[in-house]
């Protein structure tokens, strides 16, 4: 269960230093996970955010579906990247070597989904990624000997 409230004021540019700046908004969540009848988490917090719609361009409901619409794409991939790959931590600097563990990190999550439906497939990306570091050789057949 999620309880949202949304405070938004208009603004401009130059008071937020942001090219298209039109609305300041501060959204408070509280969630309760439910399992079996019963709260097993509470949590609550408060996000920020700018956005360069209008006020009449985008009223409070369809606000509070942008934010929550910008939260799953986070939470579908770059949650998996912080937490699973540990990309936060990446001490890479140089631009093009981080581009290059971008990219594979992209790979994996990929072929992860690719293979996640299969027969004998893993249902996990951490228990993937350990499977194929232990045998690379199961990955590159299976990709060259699969049809188009």
């Amino acid at each position: 269960m999620e309880d949202r409230a949304l405070w938004r004021g208009e603004t401009d540019p130059q008071t937020m230093g942001l090219a298209g700046a039109a609305q300041v908004l501060r959204i408070e969540r509280k969630v309760d996970e439910v399992r079996q009848g019963r709260v097993t988490q509470h949590t609550e917090g408060t996000v920020f955010a700018v956005t360069s719609l209008l006020s009449e361009e985008a009223g409070p409901e369809q606000l509070l579906e942008i934010v929550r619409g910008h939260w799953q794409i986070e939470n579908g991939q770059h949650d998996r990247r912080d937490r699973t790959q540990d990309e936060d931590r990446c001490t890479v600097r140089e631009t093009n070597s981080a581009r290059v563990l971008s990219l594979f990190r992209s790979l994996a999550i990929f072929l992860h989904e690719q293979q996640r439906g299969r027969r004998g497939g893993r249902k996990s990306l951490p228990d993937f990624e350990r499977h194929v570091c232990r045998q690379p050789a199961g990955l590159i057949w299976r990709f060259m000997t699969a049809g188009p």
